[in-house]
């Protein structure tokens, strides 16, 4: 990592610090013989009360000198309290665009501004960070503003959904706050149209009219029905006061009614169940259609493409898609990629012979694709085998059927007489011991 001497250009406009997160008792004197090699201090004020803002701004000579205090003094302590550092900023118009940063959520609360700061270093020049706790809370988030947009993106591809600080965390772009669509909350929906189901059939209008009329006035009422006027089972109530219509789901859902358990929800518009019926399919059918044909690809060279990817694996089979990831913004490679087989034959021999093969100039990486919760089952595995006691976490991490003896070679053959589930334990990312 380079230094921070080496990570800003020095110029004439960088002789000045922000001091942020300063306790109220800090005045100007203080913060001089804080930076004693600062030329002046400054901390802001209200115009009208004089209280401090918590924050000022310091001043040197020298942009070396600026660039040593920030190197040094950051998250030092002033009367208690570490303090927050980073280059003045004064043109506004660039201070807004937050282009760099990132939102951090789900972080224990024991975690502080100068371990948080050291631990997203790693992906990314920092120019300043910042840990947000509430009292009494066991949870906390944090934003990280890097120097660049690609900073910024290649921290939420690498660290999103991994375990870190003990926990799974999430990371993402933050989006300003005037730009943020609220986030439509189902449970908080003022609504007044119910759909109720489990219907008997010997139900009429005039016995739901009179159910749920005990919550208020109701608008309209329908039982669906066929050709013939039979009930179908379901139907729709409609309130005048979303009032009514809310006590009516939370008293009457799962009520036994003429023999059978009534369901009582929101109406749903069309729009609505498509959207529930495609997350479905996203997050329960499509995973099944690629299990066991889709492989994960890392350590790619840059000059790797999507057609060099195809060419070097179509050897070993059908290749229905081949994928080199890159960043939106630059169109650089990531440095991995996804190759989907039409059967998982081919895909397992490809894992066998390419895993470890040098491609340009780097040894690749291949193994069976994870779905996101296979790779969120695996980390807390890893997490849990790292605090268990050796005996413990083997018998954790135990496949589903034993494995006597690791063949030395790995092959199409060699794995015919075991298990689909534990080909894949033996040829993925080695999710369980093999024992």
């Amino acid at each position: 990592m380079q230094s921070t001497a080496q990570r800003f250009s020095v110029g004439k406009g960088e002789t000045a610090l922000y001091v942020g997160e300063l306790a109220a008792s800090v005045n100007d004197d203080i913060l001089k013989q804080h930076f004693v090699n600062a030329k002046s201090v400054h901390v802001c004020r209200d115009h009208v009360s004089g209280k401090s803002l918590g924050y000022a701004y310091v001043n040197f000579v020298r942009p070396e000198d600026c660039i040593e205090a920030l190197e040094k003094m950051n998250y030092s302590l002033i009367n208690g309290r570490s303090c927050r550092l980073m280059l003045s900023e004064r043109d506004s118009s660039r201070r807004a665009t937050g282009i760099g940063n990132i939102v951090v959520k789900n972080l224990p609360a024991t975690v502080d501004d100068k371990s948080f700061h050291d631990t997203f270093s790693q992906w990314g020049n920092v120019l300043s960070c910042k840990v947000i706790k509430n009292p009494g809370a066991t949870r906390c988030y944090g934003y990280v503003n890097y120097d660049s947009i690609g900073a910024a993106e290649r921290a939420i591809d690498l660290v999103n959904g991994t375990i870190l600080f003990g926990r799974e965390i999430q990371v993402g772009h933050q989006i300003p706050k005037g730009e943020r669509e609220p986030a439509e909350d189902t449970n908080k929906q003022r609504f007044t149209n119910l759909y109720v189901k489990n219907i008997a059939v010997d139900v009429t209008e005039e016995d739901l009219g009179e159910l749920f009329g005990a919550f208020g006035r109701v608008s309209s009422l329908l039982i669906q029905r066929d050709e013939y006027n039979n009930s179908k089972g379901f139907g729709f109530v409609n309130f005048e006061m979303a009032e009514d219509a809310e006590r009516a789901v939370n008293q009457l859902h799962d009520l036994e009614y003429h023999g059978k358990k009534l369901f009582v929800s929101r109406a749903q518009k069309k729009s609505e169940r498509e959207d529930e019926l495609r997350r479905h399919h996203d997050r329960v059918e499509k995973p099944a259609k690629y299990q066991g044909v889709n492989l994960y690809v890392k350590n790619l060279a840059e000059d790797i493409n999507d057609d060099v990817l195809r060419q070097e694996f179509s050897a070993y089979g059908q290749i229905t898609s081949a994928k080199v990831m890159k960043d939106e913004a630059t169109g650089l490679s990531k440095g991995f990629g996804f190759v989907c087989f039409a059967s998982p034959e081919d895909a397992t021999e490809a894992v066998i012979k390419m895993n470890g093969r040098k491609l340009s100039t780097k040894e690749i990486y291949v193994a069976l694709a994870q779905r996101k919760e296979d790779r969120r089952t695996y980390l807390e595995t890893q997490q849990q085998r790292s605090m268990s006691p050796p005996n413990t976490t083997k018998r954790l991490l135990q496949p589903l059927e034993p494995v006597k003896a690791m063949p030395t070679q790995l092959s199409v053959e060699s794995l015919e007489p075991f298990s689909a589930e534990t080909q894949r334990q033996m040829l993925g990312e080695r999710i369980y011991s093999i024992v």
